[in-house]
């Protein structure tokens, strides 16, 4: 084992010796330059690195911020549509209320128009017996001056044969008036 150690000792000196001192110093120079070239080449990665990272780093933020403003929205718009359609449930149930409402007014409007017609009806009806009760003569002289309208309804409630009996001593004119409007109205029942 000395052995080997001391052919390998007188082997780097031969080979030293062979080797001007500068060959190895231009070898160093040129293997510091290569490791200056890659550590400036690292630092310039690095930087770039860095500033690559960075980059992104702020890209992220922006993109958490813009994140958490648009969880924000969402939240207030999610909030305004619920407001929404607890306001449009109102106004449903308020529509609700109203049409029956209106319903009900119109149920009340037709029932009472129906009342006024039937309350009007009995009204003619017992101007009519009067009218029949009386004598034709005299009947026909408040006839002559009577409102054709009133006229007309009460005779459309009299037996024709006391109508007759009136018309026939009323004036002749309001007789005819009075014979046209009750035509009149029995076309339009008719129709």
């Amino acid at each position: 084992m000395k052995y080997k150690k001391a052919l390998i000792i007188t082997f780097l000196v031969i080979l030293f010796s062979l080797f001007p001192s500068g060959f190895f110093a231009q070898e160093e120079d040129s293997a510091q330059n290569q490791t200056d070239e890659i550590q400036d080449k690292d630092k310039i990665q690095d930087e770039e690195l860095r500033r690559t990272i960075s980059f992104y780093e702020k890209k992220r933020e922006e993109l958490n911020k813009r994140e958490k403003e648009l969880d924000e929205r969402a939240k207030k718009l999610n909030a305004f549509e619920e407001e929404l359609n607890e306001k449009l449930e109102n106004l449903k149930a308020l529509d609700e209320k109203v049409k029956n409402a209106l319903n009900n007014l119109q149920k009340e409007k037709k029932e009472t128009e129906e009342q006024v017609v039937l309350q009007e009806e009995e009204k003619y009806k017992s101007l009519a017996k009067v009218y029949e009760n009386m004598r034709p003569r005299n009947a026909a002289k408040i006839v002559n001056s009577m409102d054709i309208e009133v006229a007309k309804k009460m005779f459309s409630y009299m037996r024709p044969q006391i109508a007759g009996e009136i018309l026939a001593n009323a004036d002749p004119e309001k007789a005819a008036e009075i014979s046209r409007a009750l035509t009149e109205k029995e076309e339009l029942i008719k129709n």
